[in-house]
């Protein structure tokens, strides 16, 4: 008789600032800065099935909350079973996937990066295959194609700064890592009646953009290892919003064409300018978006934020939440399931 694992692991979510280069003439490609949030996030658990539960097949079972907020959830955990099994000798046998909580797909809180990882983390585990690297997870479950910010946030939490990938590497390396004041929030605006873009609309849009010019890229560089990275080790707060301000607006401009200004979602102009003026000028989109985040110095200046925002006409179609940084990786719980 031996003992199975149930493995649960819990996540949170990814906020990206923008991508370093794009389509450079040589060197490294993507890159970029972000930040982990303690919510939303993914919590799944993994077991091998036992003689009591169908075990000659998989049994997969998505909450209902979570299969709203991520409708390609449980087609997502299957393609990641099916990889497990695609590697030599691996033998997986019949599994139980459970999902009981999500990170809303397509909102620019890096939802499939971090339900890949957490899945494949759990069987991993459960299945006793020995530790395995946040970009190994990456690899054999086809993420960080571009950013890697989701990877290595994954794995510790943290701002991350990702330095980008040569075309030999499959997931970009960490320049990078701070921990972030634990008393400093992001508000989270996001429109509820669009998505951002994804999936073939996300690769025909990086397909057409130009090539970022050089000139961009050490702006953004700049911004990070001169303003961002020094402000958030400092306590600097003012330094920080600032610098994380300047950074979205330029990275915005050049993905403008794609997405149809600085900000996919034209009100968060308004909502970025009406902002800086109650004081809050770190305000950025979050990957293709829609949802933007405001830097906020503390729960007082954040409540105060959503307030601004939820008192303006027509704002009924925006949800305000307050998340707290994440300077630790993934949560991974292991139990001693039942005997085999």
């Amino acid at each position: 008789m031996s003992k199975l694992r149930r493995v649960t692991v819990s996540t949170g979510s990814r906020l990206h600032f923008g991508l370093l280069t794009h389509r450079p003439n040589s060197g490294r490609e993507f890159g970029g800065v972000g930040v982990m949030i303690d919510s939303p996030g993914w919590t799944i658990t993994a077991a091998v099935a036992n003689d009591d539960s169908n075990a000659d097949s998989d049994r997969i079972v998505v909450a209902d909350s979570a299969a709203t907020a991520c409708p390609e959830t449980e087609a997502r955990v299957v393609r990641i079973v099916e990889r497990f099994r695609q590697i030599p000798d691996a033998n997986v046998p019949a599994l139980n996937v459970n999902v009981t909580s999500a990170i809303p797909s397509h909102r620019g809180l890096g939802s499939g990066t971090q339900l890949a990882l957490a899945t494949a983390r759990a069987i991993n585990d459960c299945l006793g295959r020995g530790r395995t690297s946040a970009s190994e997870l990456a690899e054999l479950t086809g993420r960080g194609l571009r950013s890697a910010v989701g990877t290595w946030g994954f794995e510790s939490g943290g701002l991350i700064v990702d330095g980008g990938k040569l075309g030999s590497e499959s997931v970009g390396s960490m320049a990078a890592r701070q921990e972030f004041p634990s008393d400093w929030r992001f508000l989270l605006i996001s429109p509820q009646s669009f998505n951002g873009l994804s999936g073939d609309d996300e690769v025909t849009a990086f397909r057409e953009l130009p090539g970022m010019p050089q000139e961009t890229t050490g702006a953004l560089s700049r911004l990070i290892v001169m303003e961002i990275l020094p402000a958030v080790q400092n306590l600097n707060f003012n330094r920080a919003a600032a610098g994380l301000g300047e950074y979205g607006n330029l990275a915005g401009e050049y993905f403008a064409p794609a997405q149809g200004g600085v900000f996919i979602d034209p009100r968060m102009r308004d909502f970025s300018r009406l902002l800086a003026e109650h004081g809050i000028e770190g305000f950025a989109q979050t990957s293709w978006g829609p949802t933007c985040a405001a830097l906020c110095r503390n729960d007082n200046m954040a409540n105060q934020a959503a307030d601004v925002i939820q008192s303006l006409s027509g704002s009924g179609d925006y949800q305000c939440t307050i998340a707290r940084p994440l300077n630790s990786g993934a949560t991974i719980e292991v139990a001693e399931a039942f005997d085999a």
